[in-house]
């Protein structure tokens, strides 16, 4: 059963870590036998359950205790106080946080974005069809806004001119909206997207994924369909104190990727056991989540190109400036 308690517990750990720096999170800590793994409430760490249940770190620790946080504020005293060494995070905040003078970088990509409009009109299907509209948002001025916001000016529409944005504090608050039927369509992340329509069929609301903002992202970037969201970064006392450990951990997080998108239900089992939604909503979000692996070296220029879009609208959402080199692992 998907309760308000559980939709806002899931939607806070990610999407309200939008506010960081302008925020969010998954998060381990380096302790010989031990290493303590978390994650936030979404896809990602769908993977992080799958490596930490499987034993995919064997050869270089005994034991890995994962557990989900539920609060963005978290993220920031572990990393300030030096407790957690190794976290996911949007990417964005990852950098907000290097250049605000933490010791962090940015070790790989864990999802190429999982932002969706939802619609009671089928017939939407592209930023074109939303002119005129009224759209549900959370977190004004930050990334999923600013990514939202580019794809429509990128398709020629102009908030305030061509549609208007209803602004709400959280996802769950857009998504009480839309199912109240006070907006037609809103901007939610996943898992909350596909838990909304969930939500809406047994209301008897027949709500539509529309709008894949992952894909219409090649509209502006004339590249692929994809934007690096959110990954894993790392405290420089944990790269520096076992470099073989964060190897192993990034070919883990590749392994139970793979594993987790060919095998849905089973990986929704084991990670319904941390993450309060039920099993058959997680497993059904997977597929929507655009899981991936990448080396933040290996995609560095994506990632630069992304802070500065980002930054066009807000530079403060990554610190005022493109992270040094060195930050990405």
């Amino acid at each position: 059963m998907i309760t308000r308690r559980s939709f806002l517990s899931h939607t806070a750990g990610f999407t309200a870590a939008a506010s960081l720096g302008s925020t969010l999170p998954f998060v381990a800590q380096a302790a010989n036998p031990a290493l303590a793994l978390h994650g936030p409430p979404v896809g990602p760490s769908v993977v992080l359950s799958y490596i930490a249940n499987k034993g995919l770190l064997s050869d270089f620790t005994e034991k890995v205790d994962f557990s989900v946080y539920k609060s963005p504020d978290v993220l920031r005293a572990g990393f300030v106080s030096g407790d957690w060494k190794l976290a996911g995070t949007p990417s964005y905040v990852a950098a907000n946080l290097a250049n605000k003078g933490l010791p962090v970088k940015m070790l790989n990509i864990m999802t190429w974005g999982m932002l969706y409009v939802l619609s009671y009109d089928g017939s939407v299907k592209s930023p074109a069809d939303l002119a005129g509209e009224k759209i549900g948002m959370f977190f004004r001025n930050d990334m999923p806004d600013l990514v939202f916001g580019r794809v429509m000016e990128q398709n020629g529409l102009t908030e305030g001119k061509d549609y208007s944005l209803h602004y709400v504090s959280t996802p769950f608050e857009a998504l009480q909206l839309l199912l109240s039927g006070r907006i037609k369509h809103c901007v939610l992340p996943e898992p909350a997207a596909t838990a909304g329509m969930v939500k809406g069929k047994k209301m008897g609301k027949s709500i539509h994924r529309s709008i894949d903002l992952a894909s219409e992202w090649s509209s502006v970037t004339g590249g692929e369909g994809r934007f690096p969201m959110a990954g894993m970064m790392v405290h420089d006392d944990l790269l520096n104190a076992q470099p073989e450990l964060i190897e192993g951990f990034h070919k883990a997080c590749v392994t139970g990727t793979e594993w987790v998108k060919a095998n849905p239900k089973e990986a929704a089992a084991v990670a319904s056991e941390s993450i309060t939604l039920p099993a058959p909503v997680i497993a059904k979000s997977i597929p929507h989540t655009h899981l991936t692996a990448e080396r933040a070296k290996d995609i560095q220029a994506e990632l630069e190109q992304f802070y500065s879009i980002l930054a066009e609208k807000n530079p403060s959402i990554i610190g005022g400036k493109l992270p040094n080199a060195d930050f990405y692992l």
